[in-house]
This record gives C-alpha cells, structure tokens and sequence, in this order.
C-alpha cells in the first residue's frame, strides 16, 4: 500500500487539540474531526464513553470475540501543528500520528471485521479512556481477544527502525512466533522491546487481555511545543504493518 496525500490529509485533520480533566473531555477538536471522518465508513459508533469513542462495523452481540485496537486522541501540547520537511515530517504527532493510521485502516477497510476502534482519553494521566473501553465491551458480553495498542516512541529513531513492538503481555508463544515470522521481510527494520515505558498495554493487561504495542519511532520531545519528526518511510511501513499485526491477533 502506498500513502497518498489522502493520508496526509487525515493527519493534518487530527493533529488538532483534545483535552480531558480526567472526567470527561474538556477541549474536543479531535473528537470531532474523528467523527466527521468516519461517518460516510462501514464503522458506525457502538459507545460513547465520556473518555472512550468505541467503533465496529456492526453491532456487537452478546458472546462475540472481538481484537481491540486502542488509540489515545488525548495530548498535552499547547500548540498542534504538522509540517513536511522533506524526507521526514515534524509536529505534535503525540498521538495524532496513529489517530491517522488507524482512520486510514478503516477508511480503507483493511481491517478484520471483528476489530473494535477505541480512541480513547486519558492516556497522559491515569489512562482511564482504556478502562472505560473494556468496562464498555464487558457490558455488551463481549469477549476481548487481545488489545493492539497504537503509539509513538524515542525507541528504534537513532537506529532508523520502521517501527517498534513494545509492552507485550500476556502474548501466547505460537502468537509471537506467527508475529515475528510474518514481519521477516522487516528483519533488522524494526525494534522490540518487551518492557517499555508505560501505556495503556498495561492497562489492558491489568484485566487479563493479551496486549502489544505498535509504535513508530520519532526523534524529539514527545511532548514538546516544538514538535518531533516522522520518518515518511515509517509512517509508510507503520500504516502496512498495522492490519497485518492485526490479522494475525484475530
């Protein structure tokens, strides 16, 4: 798959500013631009948290097994901007970049039918949107197979890696092999790392769900008003390897 300047479009519509008070979203820009895109998509609203957007392609029933793909929209950059500059791009993609990837996946419908999108609030703080996702889909009998958690990281930037997989927990063994054995074209790409800095992978893990992140390597200050760069390239392969990891912890 080759990013288009539809993709672009999408990151610049998200990298727009969210907050929360822990309670509910307080400033909600994205909120809003993630729900401007996806409604003309198969996926329709299945649950609105006051910290959680929860999306499927169809109804959920009672007793359905579903893979979670959890991507936080709450920031803390007092400014949101994204700029090219050549062979990288730079801006507030903390975490806009993967609000992107994911809107992309499911524009595109190149996601399983059994995917739940969660963007969720919170994630800076006490992570509370990702509670509010599986407290929501427990409430409607589903069974969470395992949570595919979307970030950005420093990991993997100073040796050029694609992308990196971080946190993984509660991952079985055939699992992992079927992981690493589908990404061999990849081989000395990408970075991993079992225990990483916290994110909502750990979340997910507190109530038993096997978890693993997908990150994209960044060079900066996550957090910084200046902005962090993104390899296009990554921001390619990363938008690749997500259905496909996907596929696989279905």
């Amino acid at each position: 798959m080759h990013l288009t300047s539809d993709f672009f479009d999408i990151l610049q519509a998200v990298t727009v500013d969210c907050k929360d008070n822990g309670e509910c979203f307080t400033v909600t820009d994205r909120v809003a631009a993630v729900e401007r895109m996806l409604e003309k998509t198969d996926y329709k609203l299945i649950s609105r948290q006051p910290l959680a957007l929860l999306y499927a392609k169809c109804p959920l029933r009672e007793g359905d097994r579903v893979l979670l793909i959890s991507s936080h929209i709450d920031c803390v950059y007092s400014r949101c901007f994204c700029a090219d500059e050549s062979g990288c791009l730079r801006g507030t993609f903390d975490n806009s970049f993967t609000n992107a990837a994911v809107l992309w996946a499911m524009i595109n419908n190149t996601l399983p039918d059994n995917v739940v999108v969660a963007f969720t609030g919170n994630e800076e703080s006490d992570s509370k949107g990702a509670v509010q996702a599986v407290v929501a889909l427990g409430q409607m009998g589903c069974e969470v197979a395992a949570a595919l958690v979307l970030d950005v990281t420093n990991e993997g930037w100073e040796s050029g890696a694609l992308f990196t997989l971080e946190n993984d927990l509660g991952i079985d063994i055939l699992t992992g092999y079927n992981i690493i054995s589908s990404l061999e074209k990849y081989d000395g790409r990408f970075a991993f790392k079992h225990n990483a800095l916290p994110d909502e992978s750990w979340d997910y893990a507190d109530y038993g769900i096997p978890s693993i992140t997908l990150c994209v390597p960044v060079g900066g200050e996550l957090h910084g008003d200046a902005g962090i760069l993104l390899r296009k390239e990554s921001a390619l392969e990363y938008c690749n390897v997500l259905p496909l990891l996907a596929s696989l912890l279905c």
